[in-house]
């Protein structure tokens, strides 16, 4: 079973119908409110504090404001990541960001999912095969070195939109920018994620 921190809940008042996802054990899940924000940076301020380096709290209060800034201009409704509670190698590895994705004129979801069949090798995962799933590989530079994020990006349709409206959750796993597409370590890492957003169901009535 999975304890509350490890379920990632949707209510009503969110962006999207209310639903319940499993998350990996050890990760914490978290809106985009500004409650959020205040209780991310204080509990970084701790940790800093703790590690005799308060000089860094506020450039990174506003690292932490800047990216809940990005997620929210995004649609953006929720933010987990590996918490103190989880194995070693999952903590500062990974992140899960779920956007609602909406149908304009110029770019519908069906064209969307069209793309990522074609440059991306979709496939359907899930029960019914409902969630298309497909990932990416992006190049950045931190600091002047050279790294890599593997994006594993997943679509679920919102009910009674016809498929105008969808949640889409996006895995981030940084690693060394020479690792293959196809490391173990990655191949780990699609089917943990594979495993856990599988469990994503909608809990309206």
């Amino acid at each position: 079973m999975s304890s509350l921190r490890e379920q990632l809940t949707g209510t009503s008042g969110t962006v999207i119908p209310p639903y319940r996802m499993l998350l990996p054990p050890g990760w914490e899940a978290y809106d985009l409110s500004e409650t959020t924000e205040r209780e991310l940076i204080q509990r970084a301020s701790a940790r800093l504090q703790a590690a005799q380096n308060p000089a860094l709290a506020p450039v990174l209060a506003g690292r932490v404001r800047e990216v809940l800034d990005q997620l929210r201009a995004r649609k953006g409704f929720a933010y987990a990541f590996a918490g103190d509670a989880a194995p070693s190698w999952a903590i500062g590895a990974a992140t899960l960001i779920g956007l609602k994705r909406i149908s304009s004129p110029e770019a519908t979801l069906d064209q969307l999912v069209e793309r990522a069949i074609r440059h991306h090798d979709a496939v359907p995962i899930g029960e019914g095969e409902k969630i298309v799933r497909w990932t990416e590989r992006r190049q950045v530079s931190v600091d002047g070195e050279d790294v890599a994020s593997f994006l594993i990006n997943y679509l679920i349709p919102i009910p009674g939109t016809k498929r105008t409206e969808a949640v889409q959750w996006t895995a981030t796993v940084s690693h060394e920018a020479d690792m293959p597409a196809d490391h173990p370590n990655l191949l780990v890492w699609l089917a943990l994620f594979d495993t856990h957003v599988s469990t994503f169901t909608w809990t309206v009535r």
